[in-house]
């Protein structure tokens, strides 16, 4: 398969003899694919109905010319200033209901239905017109879709009162599960309730979290009615994007979607310039993994940092690095955003591969690098497409739930995910993002960090995959809450007590000031950095680590069906989590990883070709297996390889 490098260009911002200029410079430095289209709804359609598509077909022709294939964005959001005068309900309103301006992007209401008419015309438009293009490789479902605000409009409310009916279909079921007997806040019809949240206060858990709810179904249905109109109107055409899904502003439940409108998943990716935190942006690349997640696809990195605001570029082959990482993350493209530093606008310091008077600079050097590592290493066996073994749960609702009530879930749930994530990432370990509502594939262990909303669904998912033999991690914070956002009046874990054959008695924290726990475990003892911890009542389980301290069950360990279920009494946290998955694997039958160093990420990628990609600012020794040929330096290497900082290799053994 074909490896895609190359950038996002924003035409509409240069004259035509820069286009000429600038597509020059991609194809001197080996682009292949370039991202257009996307934040400019009004350099096409100025006016409603009125069409501006001429110096656009240019464009087009001359990437077409230069051999350079085009991922066209269908490009609704933001919207032209035009839409929001004819579309009131698409307009957005803070809190207070007071109507805002649009004077940034991403300020419309994407699911109001006026709106949506307007768009989706201009998608049919933009799609008929285009599908042919010799250019053209894919469309792209929008932009950053879910990114925005919430809108308190009358609109908003009139369907989200509509939304609560087909939901409820009576008042006194919403009553029920709201528990609007607290503090008397009974409904007597559907036509009081109002938006779950003002200036004042937020409401209660379970009427935001509908609230959170109905506007993630506004979002996911508008870009499923997307997906359907590019399909219609260009059968056969392929499609990506890039999502905001797990916005806190307002966001989507992506999963719960994406069956329904990926095609090949697509991401945005900013990891940053702090060399000596690798694990941040190594967890912050793996919590994109739910976009891939059970697809089985390569994931389409549309936008790729190449400067950041107010940094020009970050140390000389950083760049490289993260995208070489990417590689092993299942990516197959990767474009730099963006091409040419704006001059104007929002984002105009933040800097792309060209300076803002048009030269290139260390950015551009990179990913002409990039685009010459591509062109060796496709020939090899990427995009890397693994088989995991190792699901992980991943979940909107819980994010939202968390996020409610921060008193009780000090540690929000991105960071528990990132935690659990990052303990497979140091024993280069392959994973799923999974869906407990839909687990497609089978897989031997599974992980389930934070997961405080447990949903009857979800639940047993879990209880039958230990059932049928599988291995279960579920950590402390979970299983606190039915679907509804209620507490459970079950013992907890609810729904789920006797898999894991305990109860959890008692939530409690360390001294003020103190944040470290001490686990014992296999005659080892593990410090964390964490405060919290619960106390565990065993049943049918039993303790395999203790709380130093407290000399209270730390992880239990219990049998149940034909499978075993773990429970830590602590939150998700790497160290810890990645001795119990070392501990576990070879009961749970788990492949054997391949060993790097510290700071050295790598994979077998097929067989008798290895992967490896050193994270750090300092050269770093690497064992290997067999001799072998490094694909991107062309040497033979025997016993070992040296990586220089930021630099990778792929090493194809010797038969």
């Amino acid at each position: 398969m074909a490896l895609y490098i190359g950038t996002n260009y924003h035409p509409h911002d240069w004259t035509e003899k820069r286009w000429k200029e600038d597509i020059c410079l991609m194809k001197e430095a080996g682009f292949n694919t370039v991202r257009l289209g996307h934040l400019c709804w009004d350099s096409y359609e100025p006016e409603e109905g009125v069409y501006t598509f001429e110096w656009f077909d240019e464009v087009m022709d001359l990437f077409s010319k230069a051999g350079i294939k085009v991922v066209l964005d269908v490009s609704m959001h933001p919207a032209p200033r035009w839409v929001h005068k004819l579309c009131p309900g698409c307009r957005i309103y803070n809190k207070s209901g007071i109507e805002q301006d649009s004077l940034t992007r991403y300020m419309e209401d994407v699911s109001d239905p006026a709106y949506q008419k307007y768009a989706l015309r201009f998608a049919r438009i933009l799609v008929r017109r285009y599908k042919d293009h010799p250019a053209l490789l894919a469309f792209g479902l929008c932009n950053e879709l879910g990114a925005g605000f919430i809108s308190y409009s009358p609109e908003a409310q009139y369907r989200f009162q509509n939304w609560l009916k087909k939901k409820y279909h009576t008042i006194n079921k919403l009553n029920e599960t709201w528990a609007t007997q607290r503090w008397s806040r009974r409904f007597n019809s559907f036509d009081e309730i109002m938006l779950q949240e003002n200036e004042i206060s937020i409401g209660p858990p379970e009427g935001w979290l509908d609230m959170r709810r109905f506007f993630s179904d506004g979002i996911g249905n508008f870009i499923v009615r997307l997906k359907e109109t590019v399909e219609e109107n260009a059968p056969g055409a392929l499609h990506s994007s890039n999502h905001y899904a797990e916005k806190d502003s307002l966001g989507f439940d992506y999963l719960q979607y994406a069956d329904h409108f990926v095609d090949y998943p697509g991401i945005g990716l900013y990891p940053g310039y702090e060399p000596g935190n690798s694990h941040k942006w190594r967890s912050m690349l793996a919590c994109y993994m739910q976009r891939v997640a059970e697809t089985g696809r390569p994931m389409w990195c549309l936008e790729f940092q190449t400067g950041s605001a107010g940094l020009s570029h970050g140390p000389y082959g950083i760049n490289r690095m993260h995208i070489l990482l990417s590689l092993l993350y299942r990516s197959q493209m990767v474009l730099g955003w963006t091409f040419r530093s704006m001059l104007g606008g929002e984002e105009q310091y933040l800097y792309g591969m060209l300076g803002h008077d048009g030269v290139p600079g260390a950015n551009y050097e990179e990913y002409r690098q990039v685009a010459r590592d591509f062109k060796k290493l496709e020939k090899y066996a990427f995009p890397y497409l693994p088989e995991p073994e190792i699901g992980v749960a991943y979940s909107y609702d819980n994010m939202l739930v968390m996020q409610y009530s921060p008193a009780q879930y000090r540690t929000s749930y991105q960071e528990q995910v990132m935690e659990a994530l990052q303990c497979f990432d140091k024993q280069n370990i392959d994973y799923n993002i999974v869906d407990l509502r839909n687990i497609k594939k089978h897989y031997k262990l599974l992980i389930i960090p934070g997961y405080a909303m447990m949903s009857r669904e979800a639940a047993e998912t879990i209880r039958t995959f230990v059932a049928d033999g599988g291995t279960v991690v579920m950590t402390g914070y979970s299983a606190m809450t039915d679907e509804t956002g209620k507490v459970f009046a079950e013992p907890h874990p609810g729904y789920l007590a006797d898999v894991f054959g305990i109860r959890v008695k008692g939530y409690l924290r360390t001294e003020e000031g103190e944040k470290t726990l001490t686990l014992k475990f296999e005659e080892q003892e593990v410090k964390t950095d964490l405060q919290y911890y619960e106390e565990l009542e065993l049943n049918t389980a039993e303790c395999i680590a203790e709380l130093k301290e407290q000399k209270i069950c730390g992880i239990s360990r219990n049998f149940y069906g034909k499978g075993c279920a773990y429970y830590m009494s602590v939150e998700a946290e790497h160290r810890l989590l990645g001795q119990l998955i070392k501990s576990i694997s070879e009961k749970a039958g788990l492949a054997t990883p391949i060993y790097t160093p510290e700071g050295v990420v790598g994979r077998k990628i097929a067989e008798g070709q290895y992967f490896y990609v050193n994270t750090l600012q300092t050269p770093v020794t690497v064992k290997i297996q067999k001799n072998g040929h490094g694909v991107l330096h062309n040497k033979v290497y025997s016993k070992e390889i040296v990586l220089d900082p930021f630099d990778g290799e792929l090493i194809v053994e010797n038969n």
